[in-house]
């Protein structure tokens, strides 16, 4: 047991020697963490010479005492035991609290189950992405070598094919579970608040204070609350016709404490008290022979779970502020909210606080993959060059003044290249033609199949103003010395092949100028033996084309 709860275990054992004197506090200031909120209670209080008890009442029903502070600013004042205390309520409302508590800490534990199932799946495609893309550079190696294990590359398909269905599948029932349990939970919030409505506090702090002399002293009580939380959230708004963006920085604030805030000095830092706070042990490790079993990868256990409401449930306050202060220390950033603020503690409204705006210049490319879509999708890139970190999470984009939707902004440290989508860019078309199939055969001793492919990609650029264009697409990659893949002559060459690191994956590259339609031959033949079968499989993650 560390030594902050022996000393408030002390504390609660002690009897009181004299009625305390109640004096009336507020909460006067407020630093909202990821998870959970660091809240400031003061109380002026007239004190004569001696020992005094003074008494808090009006608290929230759950201060935590190993998280309970007090301190008196006042020369010549001593601060001696500290005692936290029960108000009686009626048992009726009591037991419906505490129902109610325990249906909604069962459905937040569920959510945390649910979210750790889907983080498994995901890290699952990602193995299995990670295995395919493996295997591909293997072909390519065994091919050129002539050293292809066919065997070993069959079972590769049917391990990838075979676990990517299960992880979407299991993702897609997971986030269906999701959305019902936090139906559920939106609704015991609701049903909390409404009886929290008549009494809003059932504990009070008695102090006892010694005083050297008749003086006037700030009692100041300092308590954790978890049922607070803050994120961040963006606002990108980009004019392209300039290539200028501005990105708005925010916080979104919300809490379902017992208690309202307000009129209080608000702070948000972004450390997080509730995560884990010193490295994990390590064990042994014991090499022995048994059967083969195949193991999936497990995910790692969420270390928190998400200290906010669902987006869709909240009832969002816009609240701007000029000036917010930021502090950059070592282990996290605090923001300091200017003048004083209120934050209901209402289940179904949060407050967005601006941080700060960054205007920059941008390059602006608009991205094709016409086998996929014929739609073109425009993104904004630049250099970051803040001195606070941006942290990842939910922002929303305007493009040219109309609203494009919601998209998420990565975490971005000071001097990273930064690259945002802004959505459909409407003033470039695509079309796409696929000129169908050719098969044939070849060969007298050794007979092949032959497949010929040919597509023609046009893109036009309906701008007043030159645009450069990315289109990406992919040749087929052979996973057996016996198949041939050949480009066909007459092929607009690529500028860059195996794109992010992905075999086949091709990227032609070309600024536009307005009004020009520039055009992109793309064909493959495919050839492999007569008596075998050609069988297709994608990375796991990766679209599938026509």
């Amino acid at each position: 047991m560390n030594r902050a709860l022996i000393t408030c275990v002390a504390f609660l054992a002690l009897p009181i020697d004299a009625l305390g004197v109640d004096v009336v506090s507020r909460v006067a200031e407020v630093t909202v963490y990821p998870s959970g909120a660091a809240v400031t209670r003061i109380a002026a209080a007239e004190l004569p010479a001696g020992t005094t008890i003074l008494r808090l009442p009006g608290l929230v029903s759950d201060i935590d005492p190993q998280t309970l502070r007090a301190s008196v600013d006042s020369a010549g004042v001593r601060l001696g035991r500290v005692r936290i205390g029960r108000e009686q309520q009626r048992a009726a409302f009591n037991a419906e609290i505490e129902r109610l508590n325990d249906e909604i800490r069962a459905a937040e534990t569920r959510l945390a189950v649910i979210d750790d199932a889907i983080k498994s799946a995901e890290l699952r495609l990602k193995f299995l992405d990670g295995l395919a893309q493996g295997y591909a550079k293997e072909a390519w190696l065994g091919g050129a070598r002539g050293s292809a294990d066919v065997a070993s590359w069959r079972q590769a398909l049917e391990l990838l094919d075979t676990g990517s269905d299960e992880a979407y599948a299991e993702i897609r029932r997971e986030r269906e579970r999701r959305a019902e349990v936090e139906r559920d939970l939106s609704v015991l919030r609701r049903e909390l608040a409404d009886l929290r409505g008549g009494a809003l506090a059932s504990s009070y702090v008695e102090f006892a204070v010694t005083a050297e002399r008749a003086t006037t002293a700030e009692v100041r009580l300092e308590y954790f609350q978890r049922s607070a939380f803050w994120r961040p959230q963006y606002e990108a708004r980009l004019d392209s016709d300039a290539a200028r963006l501005s990105l708005v920085q925010q916080a979104l604030v919300g809490q379902q404490t017992d208690e309202a805030w307000t009129d209080v000095a608000l702070s948000l830092s972004t450390s997080d008290p509730s995560g884990q706070l010193e490295a994990a042990e390590v064990d042994s490790e014991f090499l022995d022979l048994a059967a083969a079993v195949p193991v999936a990868p497990a995910a790692p256990r969420a270390m928190m779970k998400d200290s906010g409401l669902a987006a869709a449930a909240l009832e969002e306050v816009a609240v701007t502020a000029a000036a917010v202060t930021a502090t950059l220390g070592n282990f996290a950033v605090t923001y300091d909210i200017p003048g004083r603020v209120t934050v209901p503690n209402d289940a179904d409204e949060s407050q967005t606080y601006d941080i700060d705006t960054l205007g920059t210049d941008v390059e602006l490319v608009t991205r094709v993959v016409p086998r996929d879509s014929e739609r073109a999708f425009l993104t904004a890139g630049f250099a970051y060059d803040g001195d606070l970190p941006l942290y990842a999470s939910a922002m929303r984009v305007y493009v040219d003044g109309a609203y494009a939707g919601m998209t998420e902004m990565p975490t971005a440290l000071p001097g990273a290249e930064v690259l945002l989508p802004m959505g459909e860019d409407r003033r470039v078309t695509v079309r796409a033609t696929d000129r169908g199939r050719e098969r044939g055969r070849t060969g007298i001793v050794s007979r092949y199949n032959t497949e010929a492919h040919s597509y023609l990609f046009e893109i036009t650029n309906r701008r007043s103003s030159p645009t450069r264009v990315e289109v990406r697409d992919r040749y087929p990659v052979a996973r057996n010395s016996d198949i041939e893949v050949d480009v066909r002559r007459g092929a607009t060459p690529p500028d860059e092949t195996d794109v992010d690191e992905k075999p086949g994956v091709v990227l032609w590259r070309r600024d536009v100028e307005p009004g020009e339609t520039w055009r992109i031959e793309h064909g493959y033949t495919v050839s492999y033996p007569a008596d075998k079968v050609l069988t297709r499989r994608q990375a796991a993650g990766q679209p599938r084309t026509r």
